[in-house]
Order: C-alpha cells, then sequence, then structure tokens
C-alpha cells in the first residue's frame, strides 16, 4: 500500500514536469524533482536530465496540443 502511495506522489510530482507551461519552469520542475526523489528514482530523473535537449522540443508546441498529445500517450500506456 505504501508503495503505490510513493508512486503516486512520484508520478504527481513529475506530472509538474510535462505540463509546465514552458521549458524554463519544466527545468525547474524537473531539478525539484531530482532533488525529492533521485534516491529512489535515480533512473527516471537521469534519463530525462540527459534527454532533455530532445524533450524540450515537447515545449514548442501550444499548451493545447502539448495536453493532447501527452493525454493520449498516459491513456494508450493504461490500456496495454
Amino acid at each position: 500500500m505504501l508503495a503505490i502511495k510513493i508512486k503516486k506522489e512520484f508520478a504527481r510530482d513529475f506530472k509538474a514536469v510535462y505540463t509546465a507551461i514552458n521549458e524554463e519552469i519544466a527545468y525547474e520542475a524537473l531539478e525539484e524533482l531530482e532533488e525529492k526523489w533521485n534516491i529512489k528514482y535515480p533512473f527516471a530523473i537521469k534519463s530525462w536530465d540527459m534527454n532533455w535537449d530532445v524533450l524540450s522540443s515537447f515545449f514548442k508546441f501550444p499548451n493545447e496540443v502539448r495536453t493532447i498529445m501527452y493525454t493520449t500517450n498516459i491513456i494508450e500506456s493504461l490500456h496495454r
């Protein structure tokens, strides 16, 4: 039960990264995520940090398009 609660908290904190209003705020959220979760989930954080130059291109899209993109991916992942 505790593991589920921790994963939900991590997911909520991680959501602050990809739902940020722009790249700068998203990177700040990623840094905060790293400070809080790097010990427990180092590979997830490292993956995003190492690939930020590619992942940050996501923020070039308008917010409405980004919302569709990450919502669709979450739904597809859930159905798998």
